[in-house]
């Protein structure tokens, strides 16, 4: 089972101080009652031993008889004294009392006896003056105290949910007032690309924790954006070093093909030539657009999966069915008709060389994103290289194995992700790319 917890920092905040003081005000209820049940045991005890006292004290100082004579003023509901046989002199006791009272009528020693839930007895042997034995018994209702005690624990509880919900309101204001810049810097990071190199925190001074982490990740996107512009820089210069020998050698491929190769040997390799020249022309151009800097690459353009699906139709050769999944997305994509195209390119190239029947082109809107799934009827990702498949010079089927992971640098460049679904039936390449 999933543990169930609150995935911000100010919700496990708040949840770990309202827990926190729900536990302490548990602790505080429980005291309270041992507290209160002690206090209210102790209380009877005096009552009863007071009431017992003042009897026995006149009894006791009775010097002129053998047998003792209890003054009528001494006898109260809830007092009986018996004499040295045990037996009942004067007085009453309740009724469902009566039965212990008479028990302790021959007590040798004072002692207090719980009777039931609502009442407790004491009995006080006494000796006269005169020498006459006897136990006054005495008893006291402890409903009244019980009462008490049950008031207490409900105040007790309703006091404790009070303060609870009052500790998770504070916890929670506090929280959102002190995280409020770590709110704001989360908002603007996610409004940010990698190539967005210009925007910075700007929290203001650090006078504060909160102010000097944003001044620290200030610097480190500084030094970041230099290492990105290096590689922009470096990236561009060696795409444009390299394009020149590519045209020179496709456009000398081409010529020795117009001109007529009569060895078909010869002729074929001068196509291989060609279509090699030709690949690696596209890959740099595609590297050069990811290079480039998002405005001036266009990546304030938007696109519809439908018009994705147009142009990767016209990619599907002919003896395979191309199925078009697209018309249940309306959402517009966040990025260039043409950036999205390069970077289904290789996924639709992997598709068309392994399906049987059918490539599918499906998109289907989230919230927040577009999800575009090129699915293929094919025998699946070879488990040799699955785990390894976006990894460059990684193919299952004798090819450079570059293809793929410059898709996943593209649609990376572009704010999505790629994930992957295989079976012995198909593979699914689902793209998820922002929505605009």
């Amino acid at each position: 089972m999933k543990r169930l917890a609150p995935k911000s920092f100010r919700g496990q905040i708040v949840l770990s101080t309202a827990g926190l003081m729900l536990v302490v005000m548990l602790l505080i209820t429980v005291g309270l009652q041992m507290l209160l049940a002690y206090t209210a045991g102790r209380d009877i005890d005096h009552v009863l031993q007071d009431r017992a006292d003042a009897v026995a004290s006149v009894l006791e100082a009775d010097t002129e008889r053998e047998e003792f004579v209890v003054p009528p003023e001494l006898i109260e509901p809830g007092v009986r004294v018996y004499d040295q046989a045990g037996l009942a002199v004067v007085g009453t006791i309740e009724q469902e009392a009566s039965h212990a009272a008479d028990q302790l009528g021959a007590a040798t020693s004072a002692r207090n006896v719980d009777v039931g839930d609502g009442i407790r007895l004491r009995a006080l042997p006494f000796v006269t003056a005169g020498g006459v034995h006897g136990v006054v018994v005495v008893s006291q209702a402890t409903d009244p105290y019980e009462r008490s005690e049950t008031y207490a624990f409900i105040a007790t509880l309703v006091i404790g949910v009070l303060v609870v919900v009052a500790t998770a309101g504070i916890a929670h204001r506090v929280t959102s007032r002190a995280l409020a810049p770590v709110a704001q810097m989360a908002r603007r990071a996610a409004e940010w690309s990698e190539h967005d190199l210009a925007h910075r925190f700007d929290l203001g001074p650090g006078d504060n924790e909160l102010a000097q982490l944003g001044a620290t990740l200030d610097r480190l996107l500084d030094r970041v954006a230099t290492a990105i512009r290096s590689e922009q820089r470096l990236t561009s210069e060696l795409a444009h070093e390299l394009r020149t020998p590519l045209t020179s050698i496709q456009g000398s491929a081409d010529l020795a093909l117009l001109r007529g190769v009569t060895d078909p040997q010869a002729r074929a390799e001068l196509e291989q030539i060609a279509l090699a020249a030709r690949r690696m022309s596209e890959a740099i151009t595609t590297l050069l657009d990811v290079a480039r800097d998002h405005p001036a690459a266009g990546a304030q353009e938007t696109c519809l999966a439908s018009e994705i699906a147009r142009e990767v139709r016209s990619s599907v050769p002919g003896q395979l069915v191309f199925v078009d999944g697209s018309a249940g997305s309306s959402g517009r994509i966040a990025c260039p008709r043409a950036l999205v195209l390069r970077a289904l390119a290789p996924l639709v190239q992997n598709a068309v060389a392994h399906a049987r029947t059918a490539v599918t082109l499906r998109a289907t809107d989230r919230p927040h994103t577009v999800v575009l799934a090129v699915v293929d009827d094919g025998p699946g990702i070879d488990a040799r290289v699955r785990g390894r498949i976006f990894d460059a010079g990684v193919s299952g089927s004798g090819s450079t194995g570059l293809g793929l992971g410059i898709a996943l640098r593209i649609v990376r460049s572009l704010g999505g992700s790629i994930d992957t679904e295989t079976s012995p039936s198909g593979t699914t390449f689902m793209v998820t790319l922002p929505r605009g």
